[in-house]
């Protein structure tokens, strides 16, 4: 019926209509069972107000929603009053808000059957916004395979399942946005993802935001969204990542180490020891991908690229980290190539272009 997350509420409401419905709860909020004084409630239907948060309507007025069919009341199976409107119109002559939100492009099922009482209360909650009970466990009444896989997942999204958990990136009844995001995606992910997190092992993730604003050149995969690399609820690998990308400066030079990377980029960049067209880090034909990664002490995507952003084309980062010391990369590209000065080894520099010997 009422959403009150402020962050959700304003991206797919008039701000008018949120601070009224903010208000309202509010009010709602302050009725107890001792303030309750319609007589139904405090002498027949005492199980209805039994719950901390009160309906406004089963607070002060029943006849808001009742109304007498004629018949005496109380009496032993005599059912004296009937709802004047039926399920989710009922709630609509009231919640004009939420039925306004039918008309946003994408619609949470049960809102589009009316099926308000799924999640919603009738007369009193212990929750502020009448819900049977908060989310995620709300959530999980229909969704319960999130519950199911986070139990076996290696690494969980944190913010998916605790505090605001689901509405922190959903809204429950309607969105703009598919999946019922509250933004866009990318957006939603840099509303917490702009500080320095620290994680429960002590490891630190970076403010990605800070570290996007302050680069010139964005991984492609990453401009829309950032779950082309990432599950945002749970993952079976580190990282939250959706295919296999193994952790680390040296790793076995294979397709299978490296998944997650061929989803987009060519295979022969690891595969083909000379080749003209898969890959532009070359000496003429000699493929220099293949002489770093495709062996068995191969060169991680990592110890060169950085795979969030960068200051150059090619997504070469300013430093790595090997060990404890960020290593400087010294990398400068040209038109036909490039140079790099690493810690790895002294200055070495490679052209693309193929010097004929006629």
């Amino acid at each position: 019926m009422k959403q009150t997350n402020t962050k959700i509420t304003r991206r797919v409401r008039p701000p008018i209509i949120s601070l009224s419905i903010l208000i309202c709860l509010f009010s709602w909020s302050l009725i107890s069972q001792n303030a309750v004084t319609n007589n139904c409630t405090t002498e027949c239907h005492k199980r209805t107000v039994k719950k901390d948060i009160l309906h406004g309507p089963t607070a002060t007025d029943c006849t808001a929603c009742h109304e007498t069919n004629g018949q005496e009341h109380p009496l032993e199976d005599v059912a004296g009053f009937t709802l004047f409107a039926e399920g989710a119109a009922l709630c609509y002559s009231c919640h004009v808000e939420v039925e306004e939100e039918h008309n946003l492009k994408y619609v949470h099922k049960p809102v589009k059957n009316g099926e308000c009482t799924e999640c919603h209360e009738v007369h009193s909650s212990n929750d502020s916004h009448l819900v049977f009970t908060p989310a995620p466990d709300l959530c999980f009444f229909c969704h319960s395979e999130y519950e199911d896989k986070k139990a076996t997942a290696k690494t969980v999204h944190k913010a998916s399942f605790e505090g605001d958990a689901c509405l922190l990136c959903h809204t429950p009844h309607a969105s703009t946005q598919k999946r019922l995001l509250a933004d866009k995606s990318k957006q939603l992910c840099l509303n917490c993802h702009n500080k320095i997190i620290k994680k429960e092992d002590g490891n630190l993730i970076a403010n990605i935001e800070k570290h996007l604003n302050e680069s010139s050149h964005l991984h492609k995969a990453l401009k829309k969204r950032c779950t082309s690399c990432h599950n945002p609820h749970y993952s079976e690998r580190d990282l939250l990542l959706k295919d296999e990308f193994t952790i680390g400066t040296y790793v076995k030079g294979i397709e299978e180490n490296f998944s997650l990377c061929f989803g987009c980029h060519d295979t022969d960049l690891l595969n083909l020891e000379t080749t003209a067209v898969g890959t532009e880090f070359r000496e003429g034909d000699r493929n220099l991908h293949f002489l770093h990664i495709n062996k068995d002490k191969g060169r991680n995507c990592t110890t060169c690229h950085d795979i969030h952003a960068a200051n150059n084309t090619k997504l070469i980062a300013t430093t790595v980290k090997f060990g404890r010391w960020d290593m400087p990369l010294n990398y400068i590209p040209n038109d036909n190539g490039g140079t790099c000065a690493t810690g790895c080894h002294k200055e070495q520099s490679y052209s693309r272009e193929v010097i004929s010997n006629d």
